[in-house]
């Protein structure tokens, strides 16, 4: 069946080139700017170098005009719009599929993406096994029809009541975090912008009665220089009915400006964890909000902790390869102002013989 399929796109495609091709317009000059650049001893030359400053008026308008141009040759094709509806139904075929699923008491969130939709949807079910069950909380494509809203992340609230999600828009990955109620998809009034960038993503960890949320935040216009805003990521945090602009700022100013923030809360509220990427190099440091409010830093980038989690025990996992290159899992509990050193060594895979 797929190779039916194939074979009728590709003799489509086939007879388009052959037979009846509408003439394309005349194709506008584009404009040279020669630039030199010297590289060691090398000088080269490059007219077209001033196409890469996507936010110049200039080559927004010529790149408009070229996208234009292209969209009247392809609409004009002959048999275009048979192929495009036969590809539509054969993509509406797909199954959907589940992802991102987070549980919650008596209830599961996950990421349903369902062909011919253009983004994926929130929606919650009984369990794994009950399909039937499923509720959509959020469609983003009932938000934006033209379907360029979409869902960067979301964040259940402890008791699965709430449910905070990061939605961007054309593609940007620039996320405003809006908050549901799971039960109808109802939208609260609080908004915060600018919780969530290609850069370093962004997350978001509820506190134990659900009022109130810890969340990352870039910098906004006029806190740091124009190239920094997209940088230098920080926590805050947000009361429920209260205006964003009236949110406190948390922890996170001695970070580097390509820090790199997940949070994540204990099952009873009581611990927020924040781990701190430094970039991409695989170098992690972690911080604990303890229950009397105060941030406390747990590991350093040097200590080569690559992954923490909180347990269900009130304690720390955390996986180290310092002197285990094969890994080891380390234990810390939180009964205890933490600190790694009290840590406790649950396996260690470099004491394993080799297969």
């Amino acid at each position: 069946m797929k190779t039916n399929r194939f074979l009728f796109v590709i003799c489509s495609i086939s007879a388009l080139a052959l037979f009846g091709l509408p003439a394309a317009e005349p194709l506008a000059e584009t404009p040279k700017k020669p630039v030199s650049t010297k590289y060691q001893d090398v000088t080269v030359e490059d007219p077209y170098q001033w196409l890469e400053e996507d936010n110049d008026p200039q080559v927004k308008s010529w790149s408009d005009a070229q996208s234009q141009r292209t969209r009247q040759y392809l609409d004009k094709l002959p048999d275009r719009a048979a192929i495009e509806k036969q590809l539509t139904e054969w993509y509406a075929k797909t199954s959907p599929s589940y992802s991102s699923l987070v549980s919650r008491p008596g209830i599961l969130f996950a990421m349903k993406f369902q062909p011919p939709k253009q983004q994926p949807l929130l929606v919650t079910l009984a369990s794994a096994d009950d399909l039937k069950s499923e509720k959509v909380v959020l469609d983003p494509n009932v938000l934006d029809t033209q379907g360029k809203t979409a869902i960067d992340w979301f964040v259940p609230s402890l008791d699965g009541k709430r449910v905070a999600v990061s939605l961007s828009k054309g593609g940007s990955e620039d996320g405003t975090l809006h908050f549901y109620e799971t039960a109808t998809g109802k939208a609260l009034p609080d908004t915060i912008a600018h919780v969530q960038y290609p850069t370093a993503g962004g997350s978001a960890a509820w506190n134990a009665d659900g009022t109130a949320v810890y969340y990352t935040r870039f910098p906004r216009k006029g806190e740091r220089p124009d190239a920094d805003l997209n940088f230098y990521q920080q926590i805050y945090f947000h009361k429920f009915g209260t205006p964003d602009a009236e949110d406190t700022y948390s922890i996170g100013k001695e970070f580097p400006r390509i820090a790199e923030i997940t949070l994540q809360t204990s099952r009873d509220g009581k611990y927020i964890l924040a781990t701190v990427a430094n970039g991409d190099g695989g170098e992690f440091a972690h911080y604990l909000l303890e229950p009397d409010g105060t941030w406390k830093q747990v590991t350093q980038f040097s200590d080569q902790i690559k992954i923490a989690r909180l347990g269900r025990d009130n304690a720390l996992y955390l996986l180290s390869r310092a002197d285990a290159p094969r890994g080891k899992i380390l234990r810390l509990p939180l009964e205890v102002p933490a600190n790694l050193s009290r840590h406790l060594e649950v396996r260690n895979l470099n004491c394993l013989p080799l297969q």
